[in-house]
């Protein structure tokens, strides 16, 4: 299926609640023959979520028009996954950021590392170079490459000779190729009601999102 993706500019990703995890889709546990509890997995892992963000007065409109478009669950949107763990605030005033979105002059922050010698698909370290990066990447942040998420689970060094151990790493990532510290996945909506915002007059608003990792894209 062909699917139009909404990219969701950092702009609108202000923030109430973020709740980003793993789905490992293990079915439901079953007994064995000799009484030993069998857990099965024979889907792939996906990244979920179910983030609530405000909107100032001004924004309603331009982000109810990206729901618009994405028409439901036809069309996917790609996410930037905002958590308190993962990377710094950059955002700054947002007033000043929705003139220039306006403007067509913002400039989103998109801090990232390289990975020098770059990692295959599957991988469980990668070492990377942190020199640049406002602050040593934490263990536990979900960072991203070309759109695939991942989760950190160690980290030893430091510098340009970080490593660091990781997991769900499905895609591989080239020589020099560039890390998204605030990581980005294209995500499904799981209800056409999904991100509509609700407000008041004269008040800004919130939407909430009910979404799921396209796993299955090309």
């Amino acid at each position: 299926m062909n699917r139009d993706i909404i990219d969701v500019p950092r702009l609108f990703m202000e923030g109430r609640q973020f709740n980003w995890r793993i789905d490992w889709r293990g079915q439901p546990p079953s007994e064995g023959t000799n009484g030993s509890e069998q857990v099965v997995y024979n889907r792939l892992p996906r990244f979920v979520g179910k983030p609530t963000i405000t909107l100032p007065s001004p924004m309603i409109g331009a982000w109810r028009a990206m729901v618009v478009r994405a028409r439901g669950r036809v069309g996917a949107y790609r996410m930037r996954m905002i958590d308190p763990v993962s990377a710094p605030e950059t955002q700054g005033d947002w007033f000043q950021n929705w003139q220039a979105y306006q403007a067509g002059l913002y400039q989103e922050p998109r801090p990232r590392v390289a990975c020098p010698s770059g990692a295959a698909a599957g991988a469980t370290s990668i070492v990377v170079d942190e020199t640049l990066a406002a602050e040593p990447i934490r263990v536990g942040a979900w960072l991203s490459y070309n759109d695939w998420p991942f989760a950190v689970v160690g980290r030893t060094g430091s510098g340009a000779e970080t490593t660091l151990q990781v997991d769900m790493l499905r895609k591989a990532i080239p020589p020099a190729g560039m890390i998204d510290l605030f990581a980005r996945g294209i995500f499904l909506a799981k209800s056409d009601e999904m991100g509509f915002p609700e407000y008041r007059f004269g008040e800004g608003g919130t939407a909430t999102f009910d979404l799921v990792e396209w796993v299955n894209r090309s």
